[in-house]
């Protein structure tokens, strides 16, 4: 591994003043720049393949063996050392390699774990400043732990980001003994805290919390304070002690650094959804009865006739007649509806609601409310809300009580409050087909740790189905006839409304199995958990219950491991990648296949016609490889629509400055 750059350790004070964060300058990197990058990035050439790692390891365990024969005592004037050198004096590679040993003797004592090579190897390449790929079930977790307590010693608040609060709730109680062993304080910042907790939390020398949590409340000081970062008065507030703060204070002690726990999702899905801050206006029952009138004009009209549904682009578009049409059915109503831009933007709104929206697809009904589903993951998303009106629009076409409306406050891509960070590495199963766009975007490479133990996972031949019926027909039979030997199954599908389709089939055949979709999300580890088990059958939405790990029964192995069945087309190759990677874990057996179906909605969408008629005839000719290679064709045509949409949303950033202007004081973001 080539050597990049050690991470930028930095703490509040005086230097960096009380809220540190990176400055944004432009990128003048020349396409020569951009070319040698990509061929870094290369699959098969960023795998970790220093020569030194093997002595490295060596060294380590020697450093390790060395601090286990102290005392408590002088160990703990070693570690006081240690410490005040990370805090005033560079991060050499010396002090990070004494840190990591530290790390790892606190692992063996105080969780009874020996961490792996491959983990003190992931763990030495985040501190040096990389992404890390390392396999799904090699213990990510641990990795990150390790990273993040050699850093927390230079006294920089790091931040843990992982997918949910759960998983936040759940890493940072699993790894207390570890931080506390070395004199480190470690929290959790969840949105069911109020501000002064979170504050708390937030003091603490590590924090585990969601990205879309910490990104709210660094906007929420932005909007609140608008100091400079490098002013007299933010490096004069870093001076003032914690408990006398006000409750004004901002809640952050900065974007020093961030350790990001299933990165890809974070960096790369996430960032085509902007972070949206807004404040709950009064309840307004003229907004409710007007969108009831324009759900009532749009239900009068005509679908071809009056208006055509694109459901790629989930738009509807009224035609000629239509307007027409809408234009009659308007007169004798408010004066309100007489003109025509109100008219047709509110009754367009309603027909996307009725027609570009479905349920159990795109959104969930659960107690009486509505929330929004993500196309990736399957989760249910209970704080977003569709804008313009819509969201209000759909919960009336389901009969559910309204929420308020809400004002925009100020808006952030993902992509740009990551940039923010002093310091920002990463860890995933799946980075490798994003590697060159996370290097553009964030300056970082990118490095694959190997596993441990050679991979046993058996990847079956896809098979394409003409339609759903002939897919599920066939999943039925494999999973009886793996049923039978107990062999454990895990069914992913992308939609809720696909996991109760499958799960009513297997009802209908007498297999007793577990779903989890949106509608279970409470309990998705334990879930999951289970499915490993002999004889266990659970059907999920295909990113439910990531980041738990799937522990094999007893005897199970010798059955074949877990079988993992993808039904659904996934617009991207990662998603696949992390599906796959459910079964084998740490050399385990286990095999997956991949049964898309032609009639897959969302397939529909990313393959144009000519060539679904052509894969439909190619599957119907068992000529399964040759149609599952027009399928790869949409996927990476969807990459390419969803990498546009990340560029698009990354290049605008004139929104953010404007809105970040509040109240005559202006946050600084050059």
């Amino acid at each position: 591994m080539t050597r990049y750059s050690n991470l930028s350790f930095c703490r509040p004070g005086l230097r960096y003043g009380s809220s540190p964060l990176k400055r944004e300058l432009p990128d003048r990197r020349s396409w020569l720049d951009r070319v040698l990058v990509r061929s870094l990035s290369w699959p098969g050439r960023c795998r970790y393949t220093e020569k030194g790692s093997t002595r490295w390891l060596h060294q380590l365990a020697q450093r390790t063996r060395a601090l286990a024969e102290l005392t408590p005592d002088q160990r703990r004037a070693q570690l006081i050392v240690l410490a005040h050198r990370m805090r005033h004096a560079a991060a050499s590679d010396s002090c990070l390699d004494e840190a990591l040993a530290m790390a790892c003797l606190a692992v063996e004592e105080s969780l009874q774990l020996v961490p792996r090579a491959n983990q003190c190897l992931a763990a030495r390449a985040m501190l040096r400043g990389y992404l890390v790929e390392m396999a799904t079930g090699e213990g990510k977790t641990l990795s990150v732990a390790l990273a993040a307590s050699a850093a927390a010693l230079s006294a920089t608040p790091v931040h843990v980001m992982t997918a949910n609060e759960y998983l936040a709730e759940r890493d940072a109680a699993s790894m207390e003994a570890l931080y506390r062993h070395l004199g480190l304080r470690v929290a959790c910042a969840l949105p069911t805290q109020d501000a002064a907790e979170r504050r708390q939390a937030y003091a603490a020398d590590i924090v585990y919390v969601t990205a879309k949590q910490v990104a709210f409340d660094w906007l929420n000081d932005s909007l609140q304070t608008g100091t400079e970062p490098d002013s007299l008065r933010a490096s004069w507030s870093a001076l003032i002690p914690t408990a006398s703060r006000s409750a004004g204070t901002p809640l952050l002690r900065g974007l020093c650094l961030a350790i990001i726990d299933e990165a890809d999702s974070l960096l790369v899905d996430e960032a085509r959804i902007p972070l949206v801050l807004a404040r709950a206006q009064k309840d307004s029952a003229a907004a409710d009865a007007e969108a009831v009138v324009a759900l009532g004009l749009a239900e009068q009209l005509l679908e071809g006739t009056d208006f055509i549904v694109q459901s790629s682009h989930r738009k509807v578009q009224l035609t000629d007649s239509g307007r027409a049409e809408l234009s009659r059915l308007a007169e004798g109503i408010a004066q309100l509806w007489r003109s025509s831009r109100y008219r047709e933007e509110s009754v367009g709104q309603a027909l996307t609601a009725l027609h570009g929206f479905e349920r159990d697809r795109d959104y969930i009904v659960r107690d009486g409310s509505l929330e929004l589903l993500d196309g990736h993951t399957g989760r249910a998303l209970p704080d977003r809300r569709l804008p313009h009106g819509l969201h209000r629009m759909l919960e009336l076409k389901e009969k559910c009580k309204t929420s308020p409306g809400q004002e925009t406050v100020a808006s952030l891509p993902f992509q740009q409050f990551f940039r923010r960070y002093i310091g920002l590495v990463g860890i995933s199963g799946t980075l490798q087909e994003v590697s060159a766009e996370v290097h553009h975007v964030y300056d970082r490479l990118l490095v694959r740790i190997p596993s441990h133990r050679p991979s046993q996972r058996v990847d079956l031949p896809a098979r394409v189905f003409v339609n759903r019926s002939t897919q599920l027909r066939a999943m039925v039979e494999d999973i009886q006839l793996r049923h039978g030997r107990q062999q454990p199954v895990l069914v992913c599908t992308r939609s809720v409304e696909q996991s109760l389709g499958v799960s009513a089939m297997l009802k209908a055949h007498g297999l007793d199995h577990q779903v989890l979709n949106a509608y279970q999300d409470a309990h998705e580890a334990a879930i999951v958990a289970t499915a490993g088990q002999a004889g266990q059958i659970t059907v999920a939405t295909n990113m439910a219950g990531r980041g738990t790990d799937i522990p094999l029964g007893d005897n199970v192995a010798e059955r074949g491991g877990l079988h993992v069945i993808s039904l659904a087309f996934n617009d991207a190759r990662r998603l696949d990648r992390q599906l796959a990677g459910r079964a084998a874990r740490q050399g385990d057996p286990g095999s997956w296949q991949a049964l898309p179906d032609l009639d897959d909605v969302y397939l529909k969408e990313a393959m144009p016609l000519p060539y679904r008629k052509l894969a439909s005839l190619l599957a119907a000719g068992n000529r399964h490889r040759t149609a599952m290679v027009l399928i790869r064709l949409a996927q990476r045509r969807m990459e390419w629509r969803h990498r546009q949409q990340r560029r698009a949303l990354y290049q605008s950033r004139e929104t953010l400055e404007r809105q970040l202007a509040y109240g005559g004081r202006r946050h600084h973001l050059s």
